[in-house]
């Protein structure tokens, strides 16, 4: 792994950063850390734990879920812009897949303690990450309980259904108020 500074214009694309203005920017990119990677590098590690939001800014990374026995599961394949490690950003728990370098990779990195002194030091850049990031969350939530309905009706079986319901008033009674 070598470490880089590299051009921040090179993650204008990242929807993270988008609509911030010069002295946002600035503001940002002074709080994050320039690694590289070689394609092939494992960037991080399921079950592992650390609170860093990755933001590719060249390259490719795939992102690999352990099934068990063996098999491993492709959840996405990010390109520059692509942001990783969020949920173990905000939440201190292992991360929920491994990510690697599918080619030579740059990437930044917000620590989660880089980003607390962002909150201190500029609280609406700070908010405008956290916005992107929840609004990021949701995107991809939505998507997977989109395809998790498609799946359970396809198997058309009574018993997933109800599986499926009783997951869902589970992960939507947990946060009620």
């Amino acid at each position: 792994m070598t470490q880089n500074n590299n051009n921040p214009s090179q993650v204008a694309q990242c929807a993270v950063l988008q609509d911030m203005d010069e002295s946002e920017l600035e503001a940002f990119f002074g709080h994050v850390e320039f690694r590289c990677f070689d394609a092939g590098d494992s960037i991080l590690k399921e079950g592992e734990s650390s609170q860093y939001l990755w933001i590719i800014a060249t390259g490719k990374c795939q992102i690999v879920k352990d099934c068990g026995e063996g098999i491993q599961n492709t959840l996405a394949v990010l390109e520059p812009g692509g942001v990783f490690g969020e949920m173990s950003f905000f939440e201190e728990a292992p991360h929920s897949a491994t990510v690697h370098a599918l080619t030579d990779v740059e990437t930044m990195l917000l620590s989660r303690p880089g980003y607390d002194e962002l909150i201190e030091s500029h609280p609406s850049v700070a908010y405008k990450i956290a916005s992107r990031i929840v609004g990021l969350v949701a995107s991809r939530l939505r998507q997977m309980d989109e395809w998790t309905c498609r799946l359970v009706e396809q198997q058309g079986c009574e018993e997933r259904h109800a599986e499926w319901q009783d997951f869902r008033n589970k992960l939507y009674s947990e946060w009620s108020f």
